[in-house]
C-alpha cells in the first residue's frame, strides 16, 4: 500500500492544521497527529496515496473506515471530523480527519515506556473496550484487530482514564468477510480468524491477548503455551485469581469455550458465572501454572519457544538467522538424478578422453579417426556431466549450507543469502521509509515485502520469503511479518497491522 511522503501532506494542509508528529503507518496509511488551527482541538490525520501501488482493496478499506466513523457513535470510537481528496506534487490521495484526545497515548507506547498496570487499570480498560465491542457487535460488525497499538488511552494515572480505538480500518460486517483475506495481528488472532472466519468471540480472544500484554509486559506470541493455549498466570499479588481465570476464559483456543458474547464477558468481569467457579474448583492444577515474570521492557528478543530462527540483538540491530532446510526425502529425489547423471557423464567422458593418444599419423587410419571422435564425444559428455553435477550440487548447497540472514538496523532492512566460505549475497537492501507493504500471503506460505527502491546489485521491488527457502513454518512466516512490521513502526510509537 503506497503512502504519501509526510512532507507532502504537511505542505498541502499546513494552512488548516498545525502538525505535531508522525504516529506511524497502521494498515499502510500515513498517520499524523495535529492540531486544528481554527478550533484548537487535537486531531489525527490519515492519508492514503492513490498511486500505482494502491489496490482497490486498500481504497475500499479506507473508505469503509470513513463510513464507519460517520455512522457510529460511541465513547470508544473516534469522532469523525472531515474527509476529502487532495493533490500534492507526489500525486492524488484521500484524507480522513478524526478527533483525538489531547495528551493520549497508545497502550503500546505506554508499554514501551515501561509502564506496569494495576488490576484496577486493566479492568477499567477491559470494561470500556467490552462496552465498545457490545456496540460494534450489535451492528453486526467485528473489529478483527484489537492490539495495544490500536487502543488509545488518555495520558493519566487515573484508573478510569478514557480509552478508544485508534483505527477502524479492519472493522467489517461478519457476513462480508472474504475467506482469502487474513486481517489481524499475529499473536492477537485466534485460530479461526487466520482463515478469514472472524466471529464476535474472535474479538474477545484478541481482547484477552491484549490484556495479557498489559499484565505481563510481553507479547502473547512470546509466552509459553499449554497445548494450543497461552499459559497465562500471574502472582495473586498482581492479579486476583478470579480475574486471571476470566482472562483465560477469553483466550480459550476453541471458540465454543469462550464467552458467548461481549455482553456475557462484560457481566462476568465483575462476577464470574457459577460454571466458571465450579471449573476452577474442579481443576486446581490448571490454576497452579508457574507465574509469568512481569517485565518493564516488552518485546525482549529472547529465543522463542516456537521457532528455530536464531536471534541476536545488539545496540540498534536485530540479527535473525534462518537455518538451511536440511535434507528430506523430497529433496533427495530432486537432487540425486542430476548428481548421478552428472557423475555418470563425467566418468564416461573422462574415460573416453583417456583412450586418446594423439598423433598426426592416426588421422590416416579409420581406427584413429574413431578414437578422435570418441574423444570429442567424451569432451562433450564431460561438459554436460559438469552441468548436471552443478545443478544437483547447487540444490544440495541451498538445502544443506545456505543460511538466510535478516538484519533490522535503525533505518535499514538487509536480507542476504550466506553460503559456506563465501561472501553474503544481498537480495534486499532498503531503507525503512522505502518499504510500503509487508504482508503474509493468505495461505501463510510466504512473506512478501514491497519497496519503492531496493539498493542491491540485482534490484527488485518485490521479495518473497517462502517456507521452501529455509527451515521455516507458516507460523514463522506470520511471526516474521509481525516482527518486521513492528520494526517499521517502532520509532514512531506504533505497531504494524497485517
Amino acid at each position: 500500500m503506497a503512502t504519501f511522503p509526510t512532507s507532502a501532506v504537511i505542505e498541502r494542509l499546513s494552512d488548516r492544521y498545525e502538525f505535531l508528529q508522525s504516529i506511524g503507518n497502521p494498515l499502510g496509511y500515513q498517520q499524523l497527529l495535529a492540531t486544528d488551527i481554527q478550533h484548537r482541538q487535537s486531531v489525527v490525520i490519515k492519508s492514503l496515496s492513490l498511486g500505482k501501488g494502491t489496490s482497490a482493496g486498500d481504497i475500499c478499506c479506507f473508505e469503509r473506515e470513513v463510513h464507519l466513523l460517520e455512522s457510529l457513535r460511541h465513547p470508544t470510537i473516534p469522532r469523525y471530523i472531515d474527509s476529502f481528496g487532495i493533490e500534492t506534487p507526489a500525486g492524488k490521495g484521500l484524507v480522513l480527519v478524526q478527533a483525538h484526545a489531547p495528551s493520549s497515548q497508545t497502550l503500546h507506547q505506554q508499554l514501551v515506556a515501561g509502564k506496569t498496570y494495576r488490576e484496577a487499570e486493566i479492568k477499567s480498560i477491559a470494561r470500556q473496550l467490552l462496552q465498545g465491542l457490545v456496540y460494534l457487535h450489535s451492528k453486526g460488525l467485528v473489529h478483527r484487530d484489537i492490539t495495544p497499538g490500536n487502543v488509545a488511552i488518555a495520558d493519566s494515572d487515573n484508573a478510569l482514564a478514557q480509552v478508544s480505538w485508534l483505527n477502524l480500518g479492519s472493522v467489517q460486517y461478519v457476513e462480508s468477510q472474504r475467506a482469502d483475506a487474513m486481517v489481524g495481528t499475529y499473536g492477537y488472532m485466534p485460530v479461526e480468524q487466520v482463515g478469514g472466519q472472524a466471529r464476535f468471540a474472535s474479538d474477545l480472544y484478541s481482547l484477552g491477548a491484549t490484556l495479557i500484554a498489559l499484565a505481563t509486559g510481553r507479547r502473547p506470541q512470546d509466552l509459553p503455551r499449554d497445548g494450543h493455549k497461552i499459559a497465562f498466570a500471574c502472582r495473586p499479588s498482581h492479579l486476583s485469581a478470579s480475574f486471571q481465570q476470566w482472562i483465560n476464559w477469553l483466550i480459550e483456543p476453541h471458540i465454543s469455550d469462550r464467552p458467548n458474547s461481549a455482553q456475557q464477558a462484560l457481566k462476568a468481569l465483575n462476577q464470574l458465572p457459577f460454571s466458571m467457579i465450579k471449573r476452577r474448583l474442579k481443576q486446581p492444577a490448571k490454576a497452579a501454572l508457574a507465574p509469568i515474570p512481569i517485565v518493564s521492557k516488552p518485546y525482549a528478543q529472547d529465543q522463542l519457544y516456537f521457532t528455530k530462527i536464531r536471534q541476536r540483538e545488539q545496540a540498534n540491530t536485530l540479527n535473525l538467522t534462518i537455518s538451511p532446510m536440511g535434507f528430506s526425502r523430497a529433496d533427495y529425489k530432486r537432487a540425486m538424478p542430476p548428481v548421478l547423471m552428472g557423475c555418470a557423464l563425467l566418468t564416461l567422458g573422462v574415460y573416453l578422453l583417456s583412450l586418446l593418444s594423439f598423433s598426426w599419423d592416426m588421422l590416416s587410419h579409420t581406427r584413429g579417426i574413431a578414437s578422435l571422435a570418441a574423444a570429442v564425444l567424451g569432451a562433450c559428455g564431460s561438459v554436460q556431466g559438469c552441468k548436471f553435477l552443478w545443478v544437483g550440487l547447487r540444490w544440495l548447497d541451498h538445502q544443506l549450507l545456505r543460511e538466510i540472514h535478516i538484519q533490522l538496523e535503525a533505518n535499514v532492512l538487509l536480507i542476504s543469502y550466506k553460503y559456506w566460505l563465501r561472501s553474503p549475497f544481498y537480495i534486499v537492501n532498503t531503507r525503512r521509509k522505502d518499504i510500503y507493504n509487508v504482508s503474509t500471503l493468505p495461505d501463510c506460505s510466504a512473506l512478501r515485502i514491497l519497496t519503492h527502491r531496493n539498493r542491491t546489485e540485482v534490484p527488485s521491488n518485490s521479495f518473497k520469503l517462502t517456507t521452501s527457502h529455509g527451515n521455516l513454518t507458516p507460523r514463522d512466516i506470520r511471526w516474521l511479518t509481525s516482527l518486521i512490521n513492528d520494526w517499521r513502526m517502532r520509532h514512531e510509537g506504533c505497531v504494524a497491522e497485517d
